[in-house]
C-alpha cells in the first residue's frame, strides 16, 4: 500500500496499552479438571450471541444479551470453579487468571474477557507479520490503520506509534462469538465472527 506503513514496537513488560500494568502473574500448574463453561461464554451457532463485543474495543463496550442478568459478569467462568484456564486461537495460547487485586479467587466471566483483551492488545512481532500471505498482510495493515485512526485526535499518533497489535491479525473477524471446548482439559477455543 503506497504511503502506508506498519509499525512494530515491543513495549516494556510494565507497559501495555500505554498504562502501567502489573508484571507477569505467577501461577501454579495445577492439573486441569473437566468442567462446564458458563452458558454466556459458550459458543452456540443456533442462538443469538450472549455477549456482543468487538474485541478491538475495551471490555467496557461488551454487552450482555438482555436475557442475561448483569450479575453474570462476576459469575464463575466454569463449573466447578478454576483458578486459571487457557483460551486458544490458532497458535495463540491465552492464559486467563483472576484479575490482580480481585477478591474472587477463581476465574469469572469478566476475567475471561479481560484476559483476551489484554492479550489482543499486546504488540505483535515483525516476524509474524512477514510470515503472512500478501493478502493477509494487506488486511492486517488496514485493520491497524482503522484502529489507530478511530482514536481521539490527540491520541492517534501515540496509538499509531505503538505499532501492530495481535488484534490487527484478526482483521475483520474481531467480534467475540464465544468459546468452545477442545480435547485438552482446561483449554477452550476462541470463536470469532466478522464485524
Amino acid at each position: 500500500m503506497p504511503g502506508k506503513t506498519v509499525r512494530f514496537q515491543t513495549p516494556s513488560p510494565s507497559e501495555i496499552d500505554g498504562s502501567a500494568s502489573p508484571g507477569p502473574i505467577p501461577y501454579l500448574t495445577l492439573p486441569a479438571v473437566d468442567c462446564q463453561l458458563h452458558p454466556v461464554l459458550m459458543h452456540n451457532r443456533s442462538s443469538s450471541r450472549s455477549i456482543s463485543w468487538d474485541m478491538s474495543y475495551p471490555i467496557q463496550y461488551a454487552r450482555l444479551n438482555p436475557a442475561w442478568d448483569q450479575s453474570n459478569w462476576n459469575a464463575p467462568a466454569t463449573n466447578p470453579n478454576v483458578t486459571h484456564m487457557v483460551v486458544i486461537f490458532g497458535a495463540w495460547r491465552i492464559r486467563i487468571f483472576p484479575r490482580p487485586g480481585s477478591p474472587i479467587p477463581y476465574v469469572t466471566v469478566l476475567d475471561v474477557l479481560h484476559g483476551i483483551y489484554r492479550y489482543l492488545r499486546s504488540s505483535s512481532s515483525s516476524r509474524d507479520f512477514e510470515s503472512l500471505s500478501p493478502d493477509k498482510k494487506m488486511r492486517v495493515t488496514e485493520a491497524y490503520h482503522r484502529r489507530w485512526q478511530r482514536c481521539q485526535p490527540g491520541e492517534q499518533e501515540m496509538e499509531r506509534q505503538k505499532g501492530v497489535k495481535q488484534i490487527d491479525f484478526l482483521a475483520e473477524s474481531k467480534s467475540f462469538w464465544g468459546l468452545s471446548p477442545t480435547k485438552e482439559l482446561g483449554t477452550w477455543q476462541l470463536q470469532v465472527l466478522r464485524s
